[in-house]
């Protein structure tokens, strides 16, 4: 199950990690060379696009098994995105710990192999997973606290207390009444999103008394976790007429000393027509003192959270302001962008850095200059029946629309179903302008959606 924290068991938790991350880190050592005879095994537990990214960096950049790293991805369903990308797949329900730590131990039998972990998604039995890494010595990363972090959103809170850093103004509920004091105290609209929870995922945006008591059954139908636990956060108004969001990457790695480091990203600008993910792009638009904020509260976290591999922040910013949200311990779906954007995309940064590899700048620096980059979601239609099977795709039907003024590309996922909303594919375009980018970028997206037939 994905263990459920009290709010006295976080408080602890975030007290402890300074002393869990020196215990972490002291047992993690670089990988200094790769074998097929001794090969390191990369676990993708999660198989969706963003595993699909790192799986097939295994094998795009070294060789996969013949190379000397063996990629494994779990997933629910058959099918899924990085099944083909892997050299393993194992399909079944990773809430089971029992399963999950079978599953790993197939491809891991002995811990100090040269391994990682890494958790793409969040409905995964964490708590086995944190037994997995702590009390056994698997190398599950970034460390094996880090999802009981930064997938409780109140933990996550609590840690932005701790460091200091600036964040909307938020209060924790459970209850329908709780948030109404929230709501009261904060005027509306607020966000209202699950304690646990990721991409959205029953995350609202509430606008009117009315929505406010569906908001807090939506947020625990939809959390990724249990219980009845809210977030409650006061809606900015001056972020929409005036900011923008970021996600902020780092990715603690070895450097070539064989010393734990912590490099950024440039800065991903993303927007959101609501609560999920809608389009991001490289580089962003925001002034450098506010750049230099974000990179200042990112590396924060990183650092204060430890081990090695990728945190992405996501951040408001209005004007010179910024405002800390939210965290992902793994790469992030805003910054799927960077597969176009960058000279190493996240999911190979996750690769690489999780295995014990030196990172060097150059790998996080833009591919493209004197462009913007511009990454939309490909959605399924909202009218489409839940767990209708993919048909096809009509390749001539999306040429002939486009034309040949585009400059970009277009990746499909290969989901063998859908359901209302569900991410499909991501179409990128790039060009000298921002406006002109997402405009074309949006037109791309919107065409693919219209070339796939669903059998319901």
């Amino acid at each position: 199950m994905v263990f459920k924290m009290s709010e006295k068991e976080r408080a602890y938790l975030i007290k402890e990690i300074d002393s869990l991350r020196k215990e972490i880190e002291g047992r993690l050592v670089p990988l200094e060379r790769i074998s097929p005879g001794i090969p390191a095994t990369f676990i993708s537990v999660g198989g969706g696009e963003l595993g699909d990214l790192a799986t097939t960096a295994a094998g795009r950049r070294f060789g996969g098994a013949r190379g000397g790293i063996v990629s494994v991805a779990f997933d629910k369903y058959h099918g899924f995105p990085a099944q083909d990308a892997a050299d393993y797949s194992e399909v079944f329900d990773m809430m089971d710990g029992d399963q999950l730590e079978g599953k790993i131990k197939k491809y891991v039998p002995d811990p100090r192999a040269p391994h990682a972990i890494y958790l793409e998604v969040e409905r995964i039995d964490t708590k086995r997973a944190y037994k997995l890494g702590m009390e056994e010595g698997y190398r599950v990363m970034s460390t094996p606290y880090g999802p009981l972090v930064c997938m409780d959103r109140h933990a996550t809170k609590l840690m932005f207390d701790k460091l200091g850093l600036n964040m909307a103004p938020w209060a924790y509920a459970d209850s329908e009444v709780g948030v109404q004091e929230a709501a009261e105290k904060f005027g509306l609209p607020v966000i209202v999103k699950p304690v646990m929870t990721s991409s959205g995922h029953g995350t609202s945006i509430v606008r009117t008394a009315k929505e406010l008591k569906e908001s807090y059954r939506h947020s625990v139908e939809h959390a990724r976790g249990v219980g009845d636990e809210v977030i409650v956060e006061k809606y900015l108004p001056e972020l929409k007429e005036g900011g923008t969001e970021i996600t902020q990457i780092v990715v603690r790695h070895f450097n070539t000393e064989g010393k734990i480091v912590s490099t950024c990203l440039p800065p991903i600008e993303h927007r959101r027509p609501g609560a999920t993910y809608h389009e991001s792009w490289l580089p962003s638009t925001i002034s450098e003192a506010a750049a230099s904020k974000c990179r200042d509260g990112a590396m924060k976290i990183a650092d204060f959270m430890g081990g090695i591999g990728i945190y992405a922040v996501e951040q408001f910013v209005i004007g010179d302001k910024v405002y800390n949200n939210e965290v992902a311990n793994r790469p992030h779906d805003t910054g799927l962008v960077t597969r176009w954007m960058l000279n190493m995309d996240e999911g190979a940064l996750q690769l690489v850095s999780t295995l014990g590899m030196p990172v060097d700048q150059s790998m996080v620096e833009l591919s493209r200059h004197g462009v913007f980059g511009v990454a939309h979601v490909v959605l399924a239609p909202e009218g489409v029946k839940e767990g209708a099977t993919v048909q096809e795709f009509n390749l001539k039907g999306l040429h002939t629309g486009l034309g040949e003024d585009l400059k970009g590309d277009l990746w499909i996922f290969g989901k063998p179903t859908a359901y209302p909303g569900r991410r499909m594919g991501l179409a990128f375009v790039y060009a000298i302008e921002l406006d002109r980018a997402r405009a074309d970028a949006e037109r791309m997206a919107h065409l693919a959606e219209a070339q796939f037939a669903y059998k319901e």
